[in-house]
C-alpha cells in the first residue's frame, strides 16, 4: 500500500476532533511496518492512553482484519497522572508472509471506568529481503557428502556450495569448524583441498561452512569430505555437480548433456533413475527417455540424476556427479479464467477486504498454482481495490460522495491482470467495473455562527441571521431546517431549506433579552432508495440577543412632591431629590427646570433640585413664598427620546436672618424647547376622550379667562399687582413620533411693589393671609398660592 493509500484510511476515519479530557490514545491512528520475518516477541508499537479516569483500565485489541491470533494484548505500564504507556508485540503463533497478507489493521479499545477509547492501528507487512538459502542437503543435519581421492592436486576445487536464489550480494563464506581447517574455501563457495594435499590414505573430514549476506543474514551447512585411496588409475569428475537446461516437447532421444569422467575403462550410471531420462553407459550421454510434456507433466520442470563413472573391474574405483535437469516450458496460450468480466454493484459502506470475486484461472501451459495476479487500476480507482492469492477484493472505502464520482456515474474500473511463469510470460486480462450505490453514512453538521442580534424594534420579516449546516452525502448539504425549542407563541422561524432566521413577532427588551432556539437540521436522505427511516438528523443551538430601543419614558415615583424650607436653608443643600427610572436600559436621564421658577430660585444637580438665595426686599425683589416647579426628565439626548414632567411643591418660610435683596429685578432665564415624550404604564384613554376632555378643557379655562378680566375691569387695584407669569401644572403625557411641546414663554420680571397702598376690600379676593415682617415690623397681606405681598 502506498503513500497515498495512508492517506486516504486516514481520511476515512471518523476521529474529528476528542472532547478535551476525555480518554483517548492520541497516538492512534498510526500505520507501522513489521518485515514479515519478525520473531514472536517482536515489538509492533508502543502508544499512550490519556486522561484515563481509571488506575488499572482494560486495554484489549477487540478486533483484526483480516482474522489472525498473531498479536499480543496490549501490556501497560502507568506513566502519570491519568497516563499509560502501551506496547503491542507478536504472539507466539504470529507467521507473517507479506505475499499472503501485506495488512492488518487492529480495533483497540481502553475502558476506563464509565468512559471508553478507541483507535485504529494499521500494520504494513513488508516483504524481507531473504536471507541466504543454503541447498537443503547442504544445509540439512547430515550435510552433504564428497568423495574425493587422495591424489587430487593440492588447493584444487573438491565442492561448490551452491545457494537457491542468492541476494544482498555480495556474499561470503566461512569455514567456522574445524578450525584451524587444512581445507579453504573461496568467495565463490568454491572448497579447495588442503595446500599440501592428501596422503595416499582413507579419511573423512567434516566441515561447519557459514554463508553471510551483505546484510548480515546467514545460512548454514555440513560438508563430509570422504577421502579415497588411490588406485592405479583413479576416476574422478572435475566438477562434483553441474546443471543443464532443456525445452520441453524436444521429442524421445532428446539431447540433455554428456558427463565426462577422468580415467580409463569407465562405465556410466544413474544412481536414482529416472524414467524420463536414460544414460548411454558407455559414452555417459544423458537422453529423454520419451518427449517431455510440463503440460501433462509438470513434476518434470526439474529432475536431479545422481551419476556414477566407474570402473567395472573394480566398482570401488568409482566416482559420481550431480546432474540438474532443468525443462523450459514452451509457453504459447495465456492463462484462461472464469468469468472473464466483472461486473458489480456494491453499498458505498462495503468494508475494507469485502471480496467480489474468487478468480477461477488456469494454465494449459503450465500448473495453475504459478500463476500471479494483480490489478492494475485507472486514475480514479488507484488503491482502492488489492487482490489477495486470486480473490479481488476492497482495498479501501469506495466513495460515492464525490463530485468526480457523480461525473463517472459512480463507477470504478479497473484490469485484472493474470501472469503465468512461463517462458515468455502469458497475461490474461479481466475487465473489472464496480459501481457504488449511496449510503445516507453522514449526519448534517452545524457550521458558522451560532449567536445573533436584533433590535426589539425591528419589524416583522427581518432577517435576523441565517444557520448553516454541512452534510458530506452527495449530493452536499442537503438539508432541512426547523425550529424545535423557543418561545410559545414563537417569537422567529426558519426558512427550511435557506437556513434565514426571521423575526415573527414582536421583541421586549425589558421583558426577553436573550432568547435560545434549538434548531433541528435533518438530510434530505441520500439512500439509493430514499427512506425518511434513514435520515439523518442533528440538534443545534443558537442564541438570539435582542438589543435595547428606547421605547418607555421615564417615570418618576412619586409624580408629586412636596416640601417645606426655611429660607436660611444652605444653597448647597438639597431642596428635594426626584426618584426617577426608565425600563430601558440604555436611558439616561437628564432634568430640566421647565416652570414655575419664578426668579430663577432654584437649580438642578442631577435629580436633586437646590435653591439660590432669595430676595424677600419690600423695595426691591419679593420672593413668593411658595412655587410650582415642573421638572422635565428626559431620557435621551438623541431621537427617539421620552419625557416625563415631575411637580414638586416648595413652601419657603422667610427666616429672621434673611438679608433684603437688592431692588434689581432678576430677569428668568430664557427656556429652551423641550421635546416631551411620555408613556402612560397605567392607563391611556381613546382619542375621543381626548378630544373631549382636551375641548372642555379649552372651553373652561377660557371661562375663568374672561371672568378674571372681568374682575380686573371692575378692581383697579388688581391691575397693578405684579403682573407674574403663573403657569398651570402640566400633566403627563406621552408625545411620539417626536410631537414637539413648547414651554412656557418667558416670564416678565416683576413689576416693582407700591409700599403705600391703603388696603381695600377687594383684597380679601386676592389674599388670604396677614402677617409682619420680622425686620422693618410692618403688616402685609400675602396670597399663599402665588407669594404676592401688599403692605400696609
Amino acid at each position: 500500500m502506498g503513500p497515498v493509500a495512508l492517506v486516504l484510511h486516514f481520511v476515512s476515519l471518523c476521529f474529528i476532533c476528542s472532547i478535551h479530557g476525555q480518554a483517548e490514545f492520541p497516538d492512534l491512528p498510526d500505520v507501522v511496518t513489521v518485515p514479515e520475518s519478525s520473531s514472536p516477541g517482536t515489538s509492533v508499537h508502543s502508544f499512550t492512553l490519556v486522561n484515563c479516569s481509571s488506575n488499572n483500565p482494560t486495554v484489549t485489541i477487540t478486533s483484526v482484519s483480516p482474522a489472525a491470533t498473531y498479536f499480543n494484548t496490549p501490556t501497560q505500564s502507568k506513566a502519570g497522572a491519568g497516563e499509560f504507556n502501551l506496547q503491542i508485540t507478536l504472539s507466539s503463533s504470529a507467521t507473517l508472509n507479506a505475499d499472503v497478507v501485506n495488512e492488518y489493521v487492529l480495533e483497540i479499545t481502553a475502558q476506563c471506568g464509565n468512559e471508553t477509547a478507541t483507535g485504529q492501528l494499521f500494520v504494513m507487512i513488508t516483504d524481507d529481503i531473504s536471507e541466504p538459502q543454503c541447498e537443503p542437503q547442504f544445509s540439512s543435519q547430515v550435510g552433504d557428502t564428497v568423495q574425493v581421492y587422495s591424489s587430487v592436486p593440492a588447493s584444487s576445487t573438491i565442492y561448490t556450495v551452491v545457494l537457491r536464489q542468492p541476494k544482498n550480494t555480495p556474499v561470503t563464506y566461512k569455514i567456522t569448524q574445524p578450525s584451524p581447517s587444512p581445507f579453504t574455501i573461496l568467495q565463490n563457495g568454491h572448497v579447495l583441498a588442503p595446500a599440501s594435499g592428501f596422503s595416499n590414505t582413507a579419511a573423512d573430514y567434516q566441515l561447519q561452512i557459514t554463508v553471510t549476506d551483505s546484510l548480515g543474514n546467514t545460512c548454514n551447512g555440513t560438508l563430509n569430505v570422504k577421502v579415497l585411496t588411490v588406485y592405479d588409475n583413479p576416476i574422478n569428475f572435475t566438477s562434483s555437480s553441474e546443471s543443464v537446461t532443456i525445452m520441453e516437447n524436444g521429442g524421445p532421444n532428446q539431447l540433455v548433456t554428456i558427463v565426462t569422467a577422468r580415467g580409463s575403462n569407465i562405465q556410466y550410471e544413474v544412481i536414482n533413475p529416472m524414467a524420463a531420462f536414460y544414460i548411454e553407459s558407455g559414452t555417459g550421454t544423458i537422453r529423454t527417455t520419451y518427449n517431455l510434456d510440463l503440460d501433462s507433466s509438470p513434476a518434470l520442470v526439474s529432475t536431479i540424476l545422481r551419476v556414477r563413472a566407474y570402473d567395472p573391474y573394480n566398482r570401488s574405483n568409482s566416482a559420481s556427479v550431480t546432474v540438474t535437469i532443468n525443462v523450459l516450458d514452451v509457453n504459447d496460450i495465456a492463462p484462461q479464467c472464469s468469468p472473464a468480466i466483472i461486473v458489480d454493484v456494491v453499498p458505498q459502506t462495503a468494508p475494507v477486504g469485502y471480496t467480489f470475486i474468487d478468480f477461477s484461472c488456469t494454465d494449459p501451459d503450465y500448473n495453475s498454482t504459478e500463476l500471479t495476479y494483480s490489478i492494475i487500476p485507472d486514475t480514479n480507482s488507484l488503491y482502492s481495490f488489492r487482490m489477495q492469492g486470486s480473490k479481488l477484493q476492497i482495498n479501501k472505502t469506495l466513495n460515492y460522495d464525490s463530485a468526480v464520482m457523480a461525473s463517472l456515474n459512480f463507477q470504478y474500473s479497473a484490469t485484472v491482470v493474470v501472469t503465468d511463469s512461463g517462458t515468455p510470460r502469458m497475461t490474461t486480462n479481466i475487465p473489472v467495473f464496480i459501481t457504488v450505490t449511496a449510503v445516507n453514512d453522514y449526519t448534517p453538521i452545524c457550521v458558522g455562527p451560532s449567536a445573533f442580534t436584533v433590535n426589539e424594534n425591528a419589524p416583522f420579516g427581518t432577517v435576523v441571521g441565517q444557520i448553516n449546516a454541512t452534510d458530506a452525502d452527495y449530493p452536499f448539504n442537503s438539508v432541512q431546517f426547523s425550529i424545535i425549542g423557543g418561545p410559545n407563541p414563537p417569537v422567529f422561524y426558519v426558512v427550511p431549506r435557506t437556513g434565514e432566521i426571521k423575526l415573527l413577532g414582536p421583541l421586549d427588551f425589558e421583558t426577553t433579552s436573550s432568547y435560545s432556539l434549538r434548531m433541528k437540521v435533518v438530510d434530505l436522505n441520500n439512500d439509493i432508495l430514499p427512506d425518511p427511516a434513514n435520515q439523518r438528523t442533528t440538534f443545534c443551538t443558537i442564541t438570539i440577543s435582542v438589543t435595547d430601543y428606547n421605547d418607555n419614558p421615564p417615570v418618576c415615583t412619586p409624580p408629586f412632591y412636596s416640601t417645606t424650607i426655611y429660607s436660611t436653608l444652605l444653597t448647597t443643600s438639597a431642596v428635594v431629590t426626584l426618584t426617577c427610572s426608565d425600563k430601558d436600559a440604555s436611558a439616561v436621564l437628564s432634568y430640566t427646570i421647565v416652570g414655575g421658577n419664578v426668579n430663577g430660585r432654584f437649580r438642578l444637580n442631577g435629580p436633586t433640585v437646590l435653591h439660590n438665595p432669595f430676595s424677600f426686599n419690600p423695595d426691591g425683589v419679593m420672593d413668593p413664598l411658595s412655587y410650582e416647579l415642573l421638572i422635565q426628565v428626559t431620557d435621551s439626548a438623541v431621537s427617539p427620546k421620552f419625557t416625563t414632567t415631575a411637580t414638586v411643591f416648595i413652601t419657603v418660610i422667610p427666616w429672621t436672618t434673611t438679608q433684603p435683596t437688592t431692588t434689581k429685578t432678576t430677569p428668568t432665564p430664557e427656556k429652551q424647547t423641550r421635546i416631551v415624550n411620555q408613556t402612560l404604564t397605567y392607563w391611556q384613554p381613546d382619542i375621543w376622550f381626548m378630544v373631549v376632555l382636551t375641548v372642555t378643557g379649552v372651553l373652561l379655562l377660557s371661562a375663568l379667562a374672561l371672568l378674571t378680566w372681568a374682575l380686573c375691569k371692575r378692581f383697579p387695584l388688581c391691575s397693578q399687582g405684579t403682573n407674574e407669569l403663573t403657569q398651570t401644572l402640566l400633566p403627563d403625557s406621552s408625545v411620539s413620533n417626536n410631537e414637539a411641546v413648547m414651554e412656557p414663554s418667558k416670564q416678565p420680571p416683576p413689576a416693582k411693589e407700591k409700599k403705600d397702598v391703603a388696603p381695600v376690600s377687594p383684597l380679601s379676593l386676592q389674599f388670604d393671609g396677614r402677617a409682619q415682617d420680622p425686620v422693618s415690623g410692618r403688616e402685609y397681606l400675602f396670597n399663599s398660592h402665588t407669594g404676592e405681598r401688599r403692605w400696609l
